[in-house]
């Protein structure tokens, strides 16, 4: 038990009660418009100042219909993926979460673009978002405070992946983890094929985003946080990687449009 939590060590997120500073002014901004902060802006908050650029670059997009459409593109496209469990309360938390995973799955792959340098869309503002509390309406169980450190790690090790998602941190504090991997684990395997294709259609459907630029490599040196690229792409990658992984599993839980 002692080693899967030593694994969650080395893959830090910062947590909703643990946010100062810049980070606490995002997680506020973000818990404006959502009931938690979801896990990838909690990966990118180990460089504050990557994830001031991040955040602004995200704010617009999330607010923009073209954005939201594309994303519901890519969840309505893997819902005939899996087969959703029986528990109509585990049901409920996936489709739940199809929606949200398949937003940050197209902010990841927008991310990893402007960080690589290749979109060609105009500046943010570079507005940065003041302090102030973080009131999070429904935070995510701690991936240390949950009792599911086996399940974690049988879910990190099927979908190959370092971190564990906000998806199965609800499951875990409303103790339906368990059921939920029951039945979506053994579906894992079967569904590797279609993640892997809805990654690469996440990055085309990235290019059509109208994004507003501030995560790009001369933002970051300008920020004077350069250093960090290479450690924010790696989350970045793993977050690219890992949510389509998950986005399959969950997203035959939502109902068709």
């Amino acid at each position: 038990m002692r080693g899967d939590r030593d694994r969650f060590a080395d893959y830090p997120m910062v947590e909703e009660d643990e946010a100062t500073g810049r980070v606490a002014g995002v997680y506020a901004q973000l818990l404006d418009g959502m009931p938690f902060v979801p896990s990838l802006f909690k990966s990118l908050a180990l460089c504050p100042g990557y994830l001031v650029l991040a955040a602004e670059q995200a704010a617009p997009a999330l607010r923009d219909d073209r954005f939201g459409a594309l994303a519901q593109e890519l969840a309505a496209s893997v819902r005939t993926a899996s087969i959703p469990p029986e528990d109509d309360e585990v049901r409920s938390v996936l489709a739940r979460f199809a929606g949200p995973l398949s937003r940050m799955l197209l902010l990841a792959a927008g991310l990893r673009l402007a960080l690589d340098d290749e979109l060609d869309a105009p500046p943010a503002p570079g507005q940065v978002p003041a302090s102030r509390p973080v009131q999070p309406r429904r935070p995510a169980p701690s991936p240390q405070d949950a009792p599911a450190a086996q399940v974690y790690g049988e879910i990190r090790a099927a979908l190959d992946t370092p971190m564990v998602n906000s998806i199965w941190r609800e499951l875990a504090g409303q103790g339906r983890l368990a059921a939920a991997w029951a039945a979506l684990g053994p579906q894992a395997p079967a569904t590797r094929p279609m993640a892997e294709d809805l990654q690469r259609r996440a990055v085309d459907a990235a290019r059509r985003v109208p994004w507003q630029v501030a995560a790009s490599p001369a933002a970051l040196s300008q920020a004077g946080v350069a250093d960090a690229a290479p450690g924010m792409a790696a989350v970045l990658e793993a977050y690219a990687t890992t949510l389509p992984r998950v986005l399959v599993l969950a997203a035959s839980s939502a109902s068709g449009d």
